[in-house]
This record gives structure tokens, C-alpha cells and sequence, in this order.
């Protein structure tokens, strides 16, 4: 009784048809991203894409500081004007204590 063939994999002959289109289609890619005129145009989108968002971004802003006013909440600007006059006070009185610390310090020694 002669040898039974092996039956042929159904599926071999599109593994290796995906396989090298695959490679056709990274290699393609690869090409085409690497270009000049591909870094070119994706600068320019993504300018593009930037200052649409800094124009999103100020817009949200103006409306979010008008919210505030008319709920009479302070604005961001408003709260950072005033932790920056705090931070100013406490490093006043920081120095106001040393120069007291240093007059009680000379008065104990007389």
C-alpha cells in the first residue's frame, strides 16, 4: 500500500501571501514616513493642530473668567495676585522675627 500524502495546509499559501504583502506594505511605510515632504506636512499639521488648541484653550479660559465674575468668585489671576502678596507678607514677618530674635539676643547679653 503506497504512502498516504500529507494533506497540504489550506492555510499556508495565505499565511504566505499575507507575510509578503505585509513586508511590501512596512517597507512602503517605512519609505514613505522617513520622507522630507512627510516630516514637512506633519509639521504643519501639527502647528496647525496647536494653535487651534491654544485658540480652544483661550477661549475656555475667557468664558471661565466670566462664569467666575458673575458667580462673584475670584479668577485664577485674582488668587494668584493674592497668595503672591501672602507669600510677600510671611517673608516680611520671617524677617521682622530675625531682626527681633537678634535685638533679645543683644539685650540678654548686656
Amino acid at each position: 500500500m503506497p504512502d498516504p500524502q500529507p494533506n497540504p495546509d489550506p492555510f499556508a499559501s495565505m499565511i504566505q501571501f499575507y507575510d509578503t504583502w505585509s513586508k511590501s506594505w512596512a517597507e512602503a511605510m517605512s519609505d514613505a514616513v522617513s520622507s522630507k515632504s512627510f516630516a514637512e506636512t506633519m509639521g504643519k499639521q501639527m502647528e496647525s493642530g496647536m494653535e487651534t488648541l491654544a485658540l480652544a484653550r483661550k477661549q475656555a479660559n475667557e468664558i471661565m473668567e466670566q462664569a467666575l465674575q458673575q458667580m462673584s468668585l475670584p479668577t485664577r489671576a485674582e488668587v494668584v495676585s493674592l497668595a503672591e502678596r501672602l507669600t510677600s507678607v510671611e517673608m516680611k514677618l520671617d524677617d521682622l522675627d530675625a531682626k527681633l530674635d537678634e535685638v533679645l539676643d543683644l539685650l540678654k547679653k548686656k
